[in-house]
């Protein structure tokens, strides 16, 4: 095969590669300027694939938006007037960025917060996905003094108060897709609107244990898969002192090597919601085995 051959065969297939992303090319509003308290409508344009578009609003709100593919028109209002520049991004198997300007008109803006006011800086959950009826934390990050309320999206919402960062939990009743919204209280800022999956009970479960090669020789790698469905905290004992724990899609595979002939009892148990355990039992010799 010749040199050009070659260059025409990568060319290729990067287009391909490309081509299986989609890429937010612009984002646009209707009309130069609004009123406050007038919805803004954004939409986001490019090509898809694309499941998800963050917007940054520019006034400390930032909405990553499930959406089905571009274009995607979202809709918010600001509280104060004054010039804002629109962000959005692609997330997930989507890339790109575009930004626009939008002037809100109206009464002045508000005196600007006081120095020693707090900030939400993000929100995380864990385990992400939760399971059903168990506690999901979900993590307030960010620094000082700050009243927020925690809308949950299943109808429930609580108001806090103390030195961030802090850690919450909430326990869903049922599976699905939750839209969290922590909103800051003046003069704490930073509202954030974040989704956390929920899977069912029965999702996630393990259901036996392969071991590659056995047996195995002293000081070769072995791996050792852990079978079963769903997303799955669980503990792994090596058999011999070691033990790992891990969060993973099952199938799921883990290296591990021993250093000693012997007969090792490998045993694996589900934790935080997952279900299932499996044991197996993996002969080490003194040289590899032939």
């Amino acid at each position: 095969m010749s040199g050009r051959t070659v260059l025409f065969v990568i060319f290729t297939l990067g287009l391909a590669a490309a081509a299986s992303a989609g890429t937010v090319q612009h984002v646009t509003v209707p009309h130069p300027s609004v009123a406050v308290g007038q919805p803004v409508l954004a939409t986001v344009s490019g090509s898809n694939p694309c499941g998800a578009a963050y917007i940054n609003w520019g006034d400390g709100t930032a909405i990553t938006y499930a959406i089905t593919g571009l274009p995607t028109t979202q809709s918010h209002p600001y509280g104060a007037s004054g010039h804002y520049t629109i962000t959005a991004q692609g997330m997930g198997n989507c890339d790109g960025q575009a930004t626009t300007t939008i002037a809100i008109t109206g009464p002045p803006a508000p005196p600007p917060p006081e120095p020693n006011a707090g900030a939400v800086a993000s929100v995380q959950f864990s385990p992400s996905p939760g399971i059903v009826r168990q506690p999901v934390t979900i993590a307030v990050d960010g620094h000082g003094p700050c009243s927020f309320v925690v809308e949950y999206g299943d109808g429930n919402k609580q108001d806090f108060s103390g030195i961030l960062p802090k850690r919450i939990t909430h326990a869903y009743g049922a599976p699905g897709a939750y839209r969290v919204i922590v909103g800051p209280v003046a003069p704490c800022t930073g509202k954030f609107t974040e989704t956390v999956n929920i899977l069912s009970r029965g999702g996630s479960s393990i259901t036996g244990i392969d071991v590659d090669p056995s047996p195995a020789g002293v000081q070769q790698a072995v791996t050792i898969a852990v079978l079963g469905s769903g997303t799955c905290a669980y503990t792994i004992a090596f058999g011999d002192g070691n033990t790992e724990d891990r969060t993973k899609p099952l199938p799921d595979r883990v290296a591990h090597v021993y250093s000693a002939p012997d007969t090792y009892a490998i045993s694996v148990r589900a934790t935080s919601g997952c279900t299932g355990s499996a044991r197996r039992a993996l002969t080490v010799f003194s040289v590899p085995a032939r």
